[in-house]
């Protein structure tokens, strides 16, 4: 493995600071948990309050997030890929004992490109729910850094691509 790059040594610090609060405070099991749920398990949920509560009008809505985390599913591993940054817990022993990631890569963060992805179809429609979205988005993106899985540099590169993704998309399709 090649040596940590500047940035990577920066951030490793906050990533760092973050998995040791989380075990100190005992939330090491919630960021464990929050970040299963991003795995997948939350979308189908959340395509039903937004049902529930929009009725066949948002009908349109689920449809265009579904696609676009479908396309941002497609692409993230290609990027993982080529960039090819070891996660944090390759470079430190001591960030370790999380959870093992889906993948091998850390950059750009597939967690926070789907939700990005599919959470904007909705701000697009709804503008007023950008406060639930952020919500939403900074827990998974404080799990994603507790569990040693990625660097806040790839949360903010795989949120800028889940919303390229998803504008393209609502662009194209919608």
């Amino acid at each position: 493995m090649t040596p940590p790059t500047r940035l990577t040594r920066r951030e490793l610090a906050w990533v760092r600071r973050a998995h040791a609060a989380a075990k100190r405070t005992r939330l090491a099991r919630a960021a464990a948990a929050i970040s299963w749920l991003g795995n997948g398990a939350l979308y189908l949920p959340l395509a039903g309050l937004v049902l529930a509560l929009a009725g066949r009008t948002g009908l349109r809505t689920v449809a265009l997030a579904a696609l676009s985390g479908l396309v941002s599913h497609v692409v993230y591993p290609v990027i993982k890929r080529t960039a090819a940054r070891p996660r944090p817990f390759a470079h430190r022993a001591d960030l370790a004992d999380a959870p093992p990631p889906l993948d091998a890569f850390s950059f750009p963060s597939g967690h926070l490109m789907t939700l990005s992805a599919t959470l904007t179809p909705a701000l697009v429609r709804w503008p007023r729910l950008w406060l639930a979205a952020l919500g939403l988005w900074l827990l998974l993106a404080w799990s994603r850094i507790a569990t040693a899985h990625h660097y806040p540099s790839d949360l903010l590169g795989g949120t800028l691509l889940g919303v390229a993704v998803a504008l393209a998309v609502v662009g194209i399709a919608g």
